[in-house]
């Protein structure tokens, strides 16, 4: 089974945005103990951050499916053409 110029474009956009996901995440979360977290306290907790991460993630992956799906529809126009 060949696989095809889309769903190669499709996983690379999928892993992109796992990355842009996880670094958010750990963005926000490090921001907010360096400048709000002081020295014996107990950790807070992660869940608002995962959440802001998934958020940003979320954003991300919208944007580059209407973005592929616009690149592919070009694509298609231009083979019929052809």
């Amino acid at each position: 089974m060949e696989m095809g110029e889309r769903d190669l474009r499709l996983i690379e956009e999928g892993i992109i945005t796992l990355l842009i996901t996880w670094l958010s995440y750990l963005f926000f979360y490090q921001n907010y103990l360096l400048y709000k977290w002081h020295r014996g306290l107990p950790l807070p907790s992660k869940t608002p951050f995962l959440l802001a991460g998934l958020a940003v993630g979320l954003i991300y992956a919208l944007y580059a499916s209407r973005k592929l799906e616009k690149e592919f529809k070009e694509g298609e126009a231009q083979s019929f053409s052809s």
